[in-house]
């Protein structure tokens, strides 16, 4: 057995029905637990996400949505969808679907917590989910091994990254791998290597530009082939529940690789976003949680938008569980997928906007992963912020990200996508259990965060209010940094 092949079946063994279960189970307990926040509070959500007030400390709630954003939608945005396509039909767009809505509350759950016990080093925030492991839990080796595990996982993914632009590029421009390589690694370092704040300013104006524009081609698309539009819809619906003639024999694969590539391409549940979650500088955690969580629609936007192109212009194959086409429209495999729904159009215009989508939604999700590993460099070496050797290991965990950026398009791309998929599928199963474990303290965020919203106050937290233990830096930042909404708090509560 090859090297490919092992890591192909480690990976078909971590996505197996257990972890389907548990991914959906999770967010299905914590969205009827809360009687459905991503849909009562969408509002709310949306407001959390655009409010800029700050200390010195954080990010604003929009720096830390759009870095979310910029990590959740990337190639699995697009090639991902497309992949789910390819190997689960139509139907998985369904599934795709309801993954993201349901464990929408999987992310506001992470995301809350990792505010709940954030630290402060060097004048920073800093959380995820090694700090609620460790301090929450109070278990530091499941902290340590998550950690651990995201440094491999976020600096293999760096290499997806490259490698499913460089695919679409080399294939739309005929130039080399290697000049792709080079080009992308360059403009990543000027960025990247300027800090977070640098990411930060790049992030809020790139990702709703990217995000609006990729959105807005769909939707001439869709509007070219409005006719085709009640066939597609009853499409996707009859193949997902095993009524379509066609596609019915594969609806085990439809679900497996809808829920596979939801968390793939949204992170809900897989701890990832929560890492730029702690950073934000909010008076409750149940904000970052919201605002999170509503990155989860953004990044289900892109998803539908890229699955609606394919399917309406028929430009997808399917394959079996045996490995022979089902559906065989064009020529390609599924890196071509939405580029060739484009041309069905505009002829020679998918490549480029395509090209320039993969770009864009990689760099912004690589410049991601760079503030998610600062945060576990902090992790480690909190304790030991006033040595030089902490700002070495960032450099040196930027320096791990270029090379992996580097080499991911010089090498097979079914083996770096299976390696990054093993590692999504094994972080995901040790964050979903601590967010189980952790049921009691996620929900009473939310709890709380409504109790003083129908008083009419803007909420503070105060970990004591919630039965919380060992936050105790809220009640330094709420005295110092919120001091107004405090003094509010306790008119209406304490009196």
């Amino acid at each position: 057995m090859s090297i490919n092949e092992i890591i192909v079946s480690i990976d078909n063994f971590v996505w197996g029905i257990s972890l389907i279960i548990l991914s959906l189970g999770s967010g299905l307990l914590f969205s009827i637990t809360l009687k459905f926040p991503q849909i009562r509070l969408f509002k709310e959500m949306v407001r959390c996400s655009f409010k800029n007030k700050k200390g010195d400390a954080g990010l604003t709630p929009f720096q830390a949505l759009s870095i979310a954003i910029g990590g959740r939608v990337g190639t699995g945005n697009i090639t991902g969808t497309a992949s789910a396509i390819l190997f689960g039909g139509p139907g998985a767009v369904f599934w795709l679907c309801v993954m993201a809505i349901i464990c929408s509350m999987s992310a506001y759950i992470e995301s809350a917590l990792a505010q709940v016990w954030k630290e402060k080093y060097n004048g920073e925030y800093a959380g995820g989910p090694s700090f609620y492991m460790n301090k929450g839990l109070k278990f530091k080796p499941a902290g340590v091994f998550y950690a651990l595990l995201s440094v491999i996982f976020l600096i293999i993914f760096a290499g997806v990254q490259t490698n499913a632009f460089s695919s679409v590029a080399v294939a739309s421009f005929n130039i080399s791998p290697f000049i792709v390589a080079v080009i992308y690694t360059i403009l990543l370092v000027l960025v990247i290597f300027g800090g977070a704040k640098a990411i930060a300013n790049v992030a809020d104006k790139v990702v709703p530009f990217m995000s609006i524009s990729y959105v807005a081609v769909a939707i001439l698309l869709i509007l070219i082939n409005i006719t085709k539009v009640p066939a597609m819809f009853s499409l996707i619906i009859r193949s997902a529940l095993s009524m379509d003639a066609v596609f019915g024999g594969i609806v085990g694969a439809s679900i497996s690789w809808g829920v596979r590539r939801g968390v793939f391409s949204n992170e809900a549940g897989l701890g990832t976003g929560a890492w730029v979650a702690g950073c934000a500088d909010v008076s409750h955690p149940a904000k970052a949680g919201l605002s999170q969580a509503f990155s989860i629609f953004i990044s289900l936007l892109i998803c539908i938008a890229t699955s609606l192109m394919i399917l309406i212009t028929d430009s997808y194959n399917v394959v079996g569980a045996n490995g022979n086409y089902i559906v065989q429209n064009i020529v390609g495999d599924y890196d071509v997928f939405t580029t060739k729904s484009i041309d069905s159009v505009v002829s020679g215009f998918g490549s480029v906007f395509i090209s320039l989508a993969m770009f864009l939604f990689t760099f912004t999700t690589i410049m991601a992963y760079s503030i998610y590993l600062n945060n576990i460099n902090y992790f480690f070496f909190g304790g030991h912020t006033n040595k030089k050797n902490i700002k070495l290991i960032s450099i040196l965990i930027n320096i791990a990200i270029t090379i992996l950026a580097f080499f991911g398009p010089l090498v097979k791309s079914s083996t770096i996508w299976s390696m990054a998929s093993a590692m999504c599928g094994i972080i995901s199963l040790i964050n979903l259990i601590s967010l189980i474990l952790l049921y009691k303290p996620g929900i009473a965020t939310l709890k709380d965060y409504e109790r003083q919203l129908k008083m009419g106050i803007d909420p503070v937290f105060i970990p004591e209010e919630c039965g919380i233990k060992d936050a105790e830096l809220w009640n330094k930042i709420i005295e110092e940094d919120y001091s107004e909404e405090l003094a509010n708090y306790k008119k209406v509560f304490k009196e």
